[in-house]
């Protein structure tokens, strides 16, 4: 990660289990892997799924996961049978203590859950490295994650823009709604959440 030290969380790597019942690793990749597994998850992503998570369409894969590993404070990978099943990141967004998510999840695993296990999972680690909010911008017509924001982890929508919903969640105020989704879908490989 371009020689910035990547934030750490002491519930790193552990699994989630989904509502189907399968499960994924979750973990903080090392770097030289970061960029093959990144590659792979989202030359996999349909049209839709690319929109909604980058709000553009993607020609050229490798400049959007160099500029992830360059800038991401902090990147988490769900993996399943030893590919990217999905990615959650989180931005400084120039003001202290707050961050941006960035997140996608493989179109045969969404509406499982792991895209609010990883939101939470990332919110954990946030509070634990002194972070006060996470944001997150999206289409309006991403419906579940407007869902996973305000209704799961107790955000609130801030704004809109053009074409876009801004949302935030306040860390320390919501941490056992955090937590409550973690310990419903999660288990950290050693040691305890929160």
């Amino acid at each position: 990660m371009s020689g910035r030290r990547p934030a750490g969380c002491s519930s790193l790597p552990g699994a989630a289990a989904l509502k189907d019942g399968s499960s994924v690793e979750i973990t903080e990749p090392e770097p030289r892997e970061a960029r093959r597994l990144l590659l792979g998850l989202f030359t996999r992503l349909g049209p839709e799924t690319v929109l909604l998570r980058f709000l553009r369409p993607i020609k050229c894969w490798d400049t959007v996961v160099r500029e992830i590993l360059e800038n991401a404070r902090l990147i988490l990978l769900g993996l399943q049978g030893g590919e990217a099943a999905a990615s959650a990141e989180a931005y400084d967004t120039g003001i202290h203590g707050v961050a941006e998510l960035g997140i996608v999840v493989r179109d045969d695993l969404q509406g499982r859950g792991l895209g609010t296990t990883m939101t939470a999972l990332v919110a954990l680690c946030l509070l634990e490295n002194g972070y006060k909010a996470l944001e997150a911008y999206f289409d309006p017509g991403n419906i579940p994650m407007r869902r996973i924001m305000v209704d799961k982890l107790g955000g609130r929508v801030i704004g809109y823009g053009r074409d876009m919903v801004f949302t935030r969640l306040d860390l320390e105020p919501n941490r056992e709604r955090i937590l409550s989704v973690l310990w419903q879908r999660y288990r950290p490989a050693r040691g305890s959440l929160g």
